[in-house]
C-alpha cells in the first residue's frame, strides 16, 4: 500500500499522461518520498536551504523523453542531505533507467576519520537484473565529506555500480560538473561484475562495455583513494576535470581506465598526489602520477592534460595493454619522476606511443623520467621536450625494452641512449613553469607560457605523425608539414 501525504503536487501534461511535482519542506516529506513509485515525468524537489536526514532512495523508472528528475527548487543554498554515515548513501538509486539528479548537497559521515563501512553520497546499484539501463544523469551536486579518510576502490563519493549480473550494460551515463570533496575511499567510479575487455593474439575480445559514458566538469579534491576510477567503457569521455589531493591514505594515481576500448581522458588537470606520510599504508610511493593507462584496456588516448605536483606525470601499466596514446600534455614540476611503468616484471604492454609532450621540471626538483628504477617497454617517444633547469635523470633501467626514442629535444638531460635523431638546445618558451592550479579547463589558456619564442629549435623539427588528431593542447590546427615538438605549436604565438 502506497503512502498518502499531503506533498505539493503540481500536474503537468506529459507524453499524454499526467506528470507529477513532488515539492519535499519537511523530513517527514523527506522520509515518505522514498515509498512512492515514481512515474515518467515526474519530478521530485528538495526545497533550497533546508537538510533532511536519512537516504533518499525513489522507486520506479522514467521513460525516453520523459525521464524522473531530482532537483531543488526556492531560493538559497542547495538542499542537504546527511546520511551521517547510517545509510549505505544519502542518494540511493536500484535498478534505474531515465533518472536525473541535479543540484543536491549529500554527505555521509559519523564525523570521525575512522572506516565506516561501504559508503557512498551518490550512489547508482543495478543488481540481480539484467538489462541495458538508459539515460542516468547527475550533475551540479555537491558531495562531500563520505566515511573517514580511508583507502578502497568500490565505495566513495558518486558510484554507478552492476552487481550480480551476467549480460548487462548501461548507455547513456553522464556524471557533469558536480564538486567531491574530503571522500573516503573514490571520488567518481563505475564498475561492473560482467563487462570487460580481454586482449588475444590476433585482437581482442570486449563484452558488455558501457556506452556513451561522459564525465566532465567535477572537481574531485582530497580523497581516500584515487580521483577517478574509468572501467568497463567503450569510447568513454573524461574531460574537463580537476583532480586534486588524490590519495591520502593509500596510493592510486588521480585517474586511470581498466577494461576499457577507446577512451579519451583529455583536457583535465591532476595535482597534488604525493601521498600523506601520516596517514598512508607501508610500501613504497607507488602509483601516486596524475593519469594512469591501465591494463586490460586496448586504444586509450591520454591527451590535452596539465600534470603538475604528483610525484609522476603518467603510469603506463605493463600487464596486458594495447595500443595507449600520450600525446599534447604539458607536465610541470611533478616531483619525483615523469613516466611510470607499473607491474614491472611484465613485459605485455604492446604499442604504447608517447609524443609531442612537454616536460618542464624547474632548478628545485630532482627528477628521473622512469622514476624508482622502472623500465620501460614496447615504447616510442617522439617530438617530445624534456626541459630540466638542473641536470636531468633518466633511471636506472631507463634503455628499457623494445623502447626507441626519435626526433625529441633535449635540455639538461643527455639524450636518450636509444635516441637516433637528438635536438638539444634551450626550447624558447615564453614564460615556463607559472601556470598555477585550477585553470580553465575548455581553454587551457593558462598553458600560453609554454608557446614556442621565434627561433626556438623546436619550431619546424618534428617528423609528421599519422593520426595525431590535427590540433595540439591549446586547439591551434597542427600543420600538415614541418610541425612543431612539444604540445603547443608555434601557431599559437602568432
Amino acid at each position: 500500500m502506497k503512502l498518502f501525504y499531503p506533498i505539493a503536487l503540481l500536474l503537468v501534461s506529459s507524453m499524454g499522461s499526467l506528470a507529477r511535482d513532488y515539492r519535499v519542506d519537511s523530513q517527514r516529506k523527506f522520509d515518505a518520498i522514498s515509498q512512492i513509485e515514481m512515474q515518467p515525468g515526474d519530478t521530485i524537489l528538495l526545497r533550497r536551504g533546508m537538510q533532511f536526514t536519512g537516504m533518499l532512495a525513489p522507486q520506479g523508472n522514467g521513460k525516453e523523453g520523459a525521464p524522473i528528475r531530482i532537483g531543488a527548487y526556492g531560493r538559497g543554498n542547495l538542499p542537504r542531505i546527511n546520511a551521517k554515515g547510517e545509510y549505505p548513501a544519502a542518494v540511493f538509486l536500484k535498478n534505474p533507467s531515465y533518472w536525473e539528479i541535479h543540484n543536491l548537497e549529500v554527505t555521509n559521515t559519523d564525523g570521525s576519520d575512522e572506516d565506516q563501512g561501504d559508503l557512498f553520497g551518490i550512489y547508482v546499484l543495478v543488481q540481480r537484473k539484467e538489462g541495458t539501463y538508459r539515460h542516468v544523469y547527475i550533475n551540479g551536486c555537491y558531495v562531500h565529506d563520505v566515511n573517514g579518510m580511508v583507502a578502497g576502490k568500490r565505495r566513495g563519493g558518486i558510484h554507478v555500480h552492476m552487481n550480480k549480473v551476467k549480460h548487462s550494460t548501461f548507455d547513456d551515463l553522464r556524471i557533469t560538473n558536480n564538486r567531491v570533496e574530503n571522500i573516503g575511499g573514490v571520488g567518481i567510479g563505475n564498475d561492473s561484475s560482467c563487462g570487460g575487455v580481454r586482449l588475444l593474439e590476433d585482437g581482442y575480445e570486449a563484452e558488455n562495455l558501457w556506452t556513451r559514458v561522459y564525465v566532465a566538469g567535477n572537481r574531485v579534491d582530497t580523497t581516500g583513494r584515487n580521483n577517478i576510477i574509468a572501467r568497463v567503457s567503450k569510447d568513454a569521455i573524461y574531460e574537463h576535470n580537476i583532480l586534486a589531493n588524490s590519495s591520502r591514505r593509500d596510493t592510486g594515481h588521480s585517474i586511470f581506465c581498466f577494461n576499457t576500448d577507446g577512451i579519451k581522458i583529455q583536457y583535465n588537470e591532476a595535482y597534488g598526489n604525493v601521498g600523506d606520510k601520516k596517514n598512508r599504508d607501508g610500501g613504497g610511493e607507488s602509483d601516486r602520477g596524475g593519469f594512469d593507462a591501465d591494463y586490460n584496456c586496448i586504444n586509450t588516448f591520454i591527451q590535452y592534460n596539465y600534470s603538475h605536483d604528483n610525484l609522476w606525470f603518467c603510469g603506463i601499466m605493463k600487464r596486458p595493454t594495447r595500443n595507449v596514446v600520450i600525446r599534447y600534455n604539458i607536465s610541470e614540476n611533478d616531483k619525483d619522476g615523469i613516466y611510470f611503468y607499473g607491474f614491472d616484471r611484465n613485459k605485455q604492454a604492446e604499442n604504447v606511443h608517447i609524443y609531442n609532450n612537454t616536460h618542464y621540471v624547474s632548478k628545485d626538483h630532482e627528477v628521473h623520467v622512469f622514476p624508482e628504477g622502472r623500465t620501460p617497454v614496447n615504447t616510442r617517444f617522439e617530438n617530445n621536450i624534456f626541459y630540466f633547469e638542473e641536470e636531468g635523470h633518466w633511471g636506472e633501467h631507463a634503455e628499457g625494452i623494445n623502447t626507441v626514442f626519435y626526433n625529441n629535444l633535449y635540455f639538461n638531460i643527455e639524450p636518450h641512449v636509444s635516441e637516433t635523431k637528438a635536438i638539444i638546445g634551450e626550447p624558447g618558451f615564453f614564460q615556463p613553469g607559472q601556470t598555477g592550479t585550477d585553470i580553465e579547463l575548455k581553454t587551457m589558456e593558462a598553458l600560453q607560457g609554454y608557446r614556442l619564442r621565434p627561433g626556438s629549435p623546436a619550431i619546424g623539427s618534428g617528423i609528421p605523425i599519422a593520426g595525431n588528431g590535427g590540433q595540439d593542447l591549446l586547439k591551434n590546427v597542427l600543420r600538415a608539414s614541418g610541425t612543431d615538438l612539444g604540445a603547443i605549436t608555434s601557431a599559437s604565438a602568432e
